[in-house]
């Protein structure tokens, strides 16, 4: 089977052998290794670093099945500005540019975002008779409302409801939606205007099952610098000091927590806020910056919880994000600061917590620093979660399975 991947915005391969891979990335790999041939196409522009991979179009042969088609495109400075929506209209053509040199496939994955895009793929498989997948990875444009505060809603709301009027002819004339969650899934059919079909479904995002085998040593030698080893209790954040987290909670739970010499937070990445949170956070909390997957994958090894943020938004509210399926890889117990869907299944199967405050979060890392044996059964309890539910191989078959479905229409 031929199958085609449309994914801007995330990590490439190429972009160096200790980069982490996401949905898409961890997909293609795993399509390609199992003979199927795999063509995903996203851009030259690094969403993260905010710098180009390459000057010009480029395909590269990652292995006998899997190909990689990089379009050159403009870049942008801010992730929410002018110059980013000129990206988008510049990937959509690029993108389908390159899409026009290569033989057709059976069935072409795309992420809903961003909609130049997608609707782009959406109008090739209309065209060339392909059906096309549609992944609903997020809310947008429902998540503008809650990104600007509520005295811009009288130039929000329009734009929002326009976008919604264009996605809905995509989605409408979309082969299949799978949805991360049962919300986000019937978000989309809300704005298609259709009922659920017997391709439609939900697959959550997985997380490479990775060896978490650092010796303390090849710990101290990557962390040696930051003031943390092995014998610390950890409280991590792998992510970004974007608008999507909210940091004050963990500076308050820092503050209070100080005179517990042992217990450090370790917030990774880079951002808009890095340099305010920053400012704001006591000795106990280190910054490493941006790091990839090595001193990643070593410091989720020998934390002891894994900390997510995120803002009180229906998009986090409603959804189990890939941060959810990287702690609970490393048997990490997950303190979350929304409600809803991870919540939930922290709560059902007994691997974290949720907070409103930073005095709920500071007593439950206490607990935790308290209770050896409750830190123990909870990391187990995680470990579990993530074998059932969140291993990314599984979630790839998963998705490569409902991809050949529809690629036969095999209509339940």
């Amino acid at each position: 089977m031929n199958i085609w991947i449309v994914g801007v915005g995330e990590p490439l391969p190429i972009d160096g052998e200790n980069t982490r891979l996401r949905r898409v990335g961890n997909l293609a790999k795993y399509i390609s290794e199992t003979k199927d041939e795999v063509h995903w196409f996203s851009t030259s522009f690094d969403h993260y670093k905010k710098k180009q991979r390459v000057e010009q179009d480029k395909t590269v042969e990652l292995n006998s099945n899997f190909f990689l088609h990089v379009a050159k495109v403009s870049g942008y400075k801010k992730n929410i500005s002018f110059a980013r929506i000129l990206h988008h209209q510049d990937a959509a053509k690029q993108i389908k540019k390159l899409m026009e040199q290569e033989n057709k496939p059976d069935v072409i994955l795309a992420g809903n975002t961003p909609i130049e895009v997608v609707s782009m793929v959406v109008e090739y498989g209309k065209q060339n008779n392909v059906p096309v997948v549609i992944d609903i990875r997020d809310l947008w444009p429902e998540v503008f409302k809650e990104v600007f505060p509520n005295y811009m809603n009288v130039l929000v709301n329009p734009y929002v409801a326009w976008n919604k009027h264009k996605l809905r002819k995509t989605f409408s004339n979309a082969t299949s939606l799978i949805g991360l969650s049962e919300g986000f899934l019937n978000y989309a059919l809300a704005i298609s205007k259709r009922d659920k079909n017997s391709l439609d479904t939900v697959i959550p995002i997985g997380y490479p099952n990775y060896e978490y085998n650092y010796t303390s040593s090849e710990f101290n030698k990557l962390w040696g610098n930051y003031d943390i080893t092995t014998d610390d209790f950890i409280v991590s954040f792998t992510g970004n000091f974007g608008r999507q987290f909210s940091f004050e909670e963990i500076m308050e739970a820092s503050n209070k927590l100080k005179y517990e010499k042992k217990i450090k937070f370790v917030l990774c990445g880079t951002g808009e806020n890095f340099d305010k949170i920053k400012e704001l956070a006591p000795d106990n909390v280190i910054f490493p910056g941006w790091i990839e997957k090595d001193m990643i994958t070593s410091l989720l090894q020998y934390s002891k919880i894994g900390v997510a943020p995120y803002i009180n938004s229906v998009n986090y509210q409603l959804n189990t994000p890939n941060k959810f399926g990287e702690y609970l890889s490393a048997s990490l117990p997950i303190l979350v600061s929304v409600e809803g869907e991870m919540k939930n299944r922290l709560i059902e199967n007994s691997c974290g917590n949720s907070y409103q405050n930073g005095e709920e979060l500071s007593n439950l890392i206490k607990g935790y620093f308290d209770n050896s044996e409750k830190l123990t059964i909870q990391s187990e309890n995680a470990r579990a979660l993530f074998l059932s539910d969140f291993n990314g191989d599984i979630v790839s078959e998963t998705i490569k399975r409902q991809l050949e479905k529809v690629a036969f229409k095999q209509i339940d």
